[in-house]
């Protein structure tokens, strides 16, 4: 079984941040995804977290992971 990279939420959010200089603009990489420029602001601000379609887009999944107690 091959190790899949596990990123941290900044990282992904760097990802999105990266994607929209690529394409000029939030509003411009937004409206590509069909995503509202809102939202895709609201990622960027730290107050939502990437739902299905955005992970879609960068073909990630969200994980849930548990360790052991201190």
């Amino acid at each position: 079984m091959r190790n899949r990279t596990v990123y941290r939420l900044d990282q992904v959010v760097d990802m999105i941040r990266e994607a929209c200089a690529q394409a000029g603009s939030q509003y411009q990489w937004a409206t590509k995804h069909k995503l509202s420029p809102q939202y895709v602001t609201d990622l960027l601000k730290g107050r939502r977290n990437p739902g299905p379609a955005v992970l879609k887009i960068f073909k990630l999944e969200a994980v849930t992971q548990y360790r052991e107690a201190r």
